[in-house]
């Protein structure tokens, strides 16, 4: 019994040796994703579309538009956006009225929720749509190209679209 033992101690400790000195016991490095820069809030600051007919850039929701978009840190995406004057319209009044302000829904506000994907490489967002009030949006891959400066968020495609946004966390 004492043979045996010595043999499994001559082993275990020359193992440890040879894994030493061949660097076998090292634990394996810890590969970290790259950090989300755009994970966090982002106020809007503009929002603007160019009408290719006038060659003029179009602000649907005003000069000065409210909105935030969140990313997450665990790719949860949530956007919500409105004119800088809202409607100055209670409830009673738009019902007596019979005022349906979803059919000008795209000047007044928007949202939509969902998850994202970001491509790093090629500056591109991918809000894949869950809900919102864009019924056309739902289940659907949105990809945006964007430029990051600081704490300053650009979505646009370069052409005829420009969002912009400033970090507030």
């Amino acid at each position: 019994m004492k043979e045996i033992t010595a043999i499994f101690l001559f082993f275990l400790i020359h193992s440890g040796i040879y894994a030493q000195a061949t660097g076998t016991n090292k634990k394996p490095q810890n590969k970290t994703t790259p950090a989300n820069p755009l994970a966090g809030t982002w106020r809007l600051v503009e929002f603007a579309d160019l009408d290719t007919l006038t060659g003029k850039w179009i602000n649907r929701y005003g000069k000065n538009p409210r909105g935030y978009f969140t990313y997450t840190k665990t790719n949860i995406l949530n956007l919500n956006i409105s004119t800088d004057t809202p409607l100055k319209i209670s409830e009673d009044s738009a019902k007596k009225l019979n005022v349906n302000l979803f059919n000008n829904i795209e000047y007044v506000s928007f949202g939509y929720f969902g998850t994202y994907s970001l491509d790093l490489e090629r500056s591109i967002i991918t809000h894949h749509v869950k809900g919102g009030g864009i019924p056309w949006y739902i289940d659907t891959d949105q990809p945006r190209p964007f430029i990051l400066k600081g704490d300053t968020l650009l979505i646009t495609n370069h052409k005829t679209t420009r969002r912009v946004l400033v970090r507030v966390d």
